[in-house]
Order: structure tokens, then sequence, then C-alpha cells
């Protein structure tokens, strides 16, 4: 059987959280940069990088941007700017050419989606609260 090298081109995290080392910190930590970026701009999104099937696939951040009305870059959609790609498993800050040489999914999540997936795992696995 061959491996899949690579996550589907409109992954969102929803679709890899069962695939992901450390779920619960990974997500935590992308919320925190989220949570930096809503604070700043007034809402965030994330995506990830689908070039790669990493244990922690790297992700972008990307906010409102209402003077945008075309994507300058070619990887943001309208009224959207890039906030910040990271490294999945170091959370490390990634350069503008590592972020503009990296694969990014079609769809994102926004901080409600990601809140839910979050506490999703915090919830006991037997259905009591």
């Amino acid at each position: 059987m061959a491996r899949i090298k690579h996550y589907p081109p409109d992954a969102t995290i929803a679709d890899v959280l069962p695939s992901l080392e450390d779920a619960e910190g990974y997500l935590r930590e992308v919320l925190v940069t989220m949570r930096m970026c809503q604070k700043h701009y007034g809402d965030a999104w994330v995506r990830i990088g689908v070039t790669g099937k990493a244990a922690a696939p790297s992700y972008r951040i990307d906010r409102p941007d209402a003077s945008q009305t075309t994507s300058e870059d070619g990887a943001t959609e309208a009224g959207t700017a890039i906030f910040g790609a990271y490294g999945g498993r170091s959370h490390d800050r990634f350069t503008k050419v590592n972020t503009a040489e990296t694969r990014w999914s079609s769809r994102s999540l926004g901080m409600a989606e990601m809140l839910a997936l979050h506490d999703s795992l915090r919830r006991p696995k037997d259905g009591t609260a």
C-alpha cells in the first residue's frame, strides 16, 4: 500500500486532529497565536501546510484586511492578509520566504471552530461532565 505523503489540498486542523502527536498541546499553541492576532485585528483564521504529512503540521494565521480587495501574494483571499506562519513542532515564526514557499490549505478554521475542537479534546471520553 502506498503511503500518502501530503495532506489533501483542503485539509484543516479538524481533519488531521486524530493524527497529531500532542493534539491538545498543538491546539493550545495555535490558539495562543490566534488570540494575539484577534486582539490586534479583531479576528483570526488558521490554515495548515499541506506540503508534507507531519505529526504537527505547520500553520498560518490570517487576519482581516479590508483594504486588500484582491490578493497581492496569490496566497490569501480578498479581505485577508497573513498575520504569520509557524512551524508545527516548535511554533517558531517562519520567514517570509518559508511562508511563500509553503503550500497552504485552501480552507481555514476560525476562532470559534478552533475553541470547539480544543474543548472536545478536554471533555471526558465517557460522556460525563
